[in-house]
């Protein structure tokens, strides 16, 4: 029987390892037909329009532009995202079929090109229920979230405690952790605030510092691969599709 998938260990930086699964060429192909129609899944359920990750259209900067203008903002991190998918978050959403083609041992597998649409798929209740909750609190707020990285901004400090443990009441209900070590509060008074690597003030979205210094290290190494992608990411560049006539 010929392997459909090999598994490598990334080592992380925090001593941990990711694993990482390689579909062969074959299953790869067949992964990759598949991906128009979860887009079309995607595209239909995303009624709230808060998923800016792995859609036509949407981008990190397109993200972090929604927050701009806001006193504060609080960013959650999901544990282990691709693991925490089961079953029950796409019950009577994906057929059966494209089931057992992009699960394996129970998950959409990080590394196979399917599961971060089937991943952003199955959020999408928790993403209407933290929308939903917050909402009611009557204050003024922006929600997004970007893979597994959830932001909300919001102008009074003392909505912090409430949205926070909104977040995590939302999460846990669906079956998700949240990573503590990666909440993060940031003030607008303090400067830029850094939302899905990019830079947000009062203007809009901007390069990072660390962004351009990177690109400075690589200019000066010599490195044109390095330059390049780096010019690009600092140009902060929306979607193309919101420029195009269709």
């Amino acid at each position: 029987m010929i392997r459909r998938y090999k598994v490598a260990h990334i080592p992380k930086g925090n001593g941990k390892c990711r694993k990482i699964y390689i579909p062969s060429p074959e299953y790869k192909a067949q992964l990759r037909a598949l991906i128009p129609s979860l887009e079309s899944i995607l595209h239909e359920l995303d009624s709230h329009q808060l998923n800016f990750a792995f859609q036509k259209g949407k981008n990190c900067v397109l993200n972090a532009l929604q927050h701009v203008g806001y006193g504060y903002t609080l960013s959650v991190d999901i544990e282990d995202f691709f693991g925490s998918i089961n079953l029950q978050h796409i019950v009577n959403v994906l057929g059966l079929d494209v089931i057992d083609q992009c699960f394996i041992d129970g998950n959409p597998k990080q590394g196979l090109p399917t599961s971060p649409l089937i991943a952003t798929i199955a959020f999408l209740r928790c993403d209407s229920e933290i929308h939903r909750a917050v909402s009611k609190l009557g204050v003024k707020f922006k929600y997004t979230r970007y893979a597994d990285d959830l932001i909300v901004s919001f102008d009074d400090i003392q909505h912090l405690p409430a949205l926070l443990f909104i977040m995590k009441q939302a999460l846990a209900r669906h079956g998700f952790r949240l990573n503590s070590a990666k909440t993060r509060v940031q003030d607008s008074r303090n400067g830029n605030r850094i939302i899905t690597g990019i830079a947000v003030n009062e203007d809009g979205p901007c390069a990072t510092r660390r962004t351009r210094r990177k690109l400075r290290a690589a200019q000066h190494q010599g490195n044109i691969t390095s330059v390049m992608g780096l010019r690009e990411w600092a140009s902060c560049k929306l979607p193309n599709a919101m420029f195009s006539d269709d």
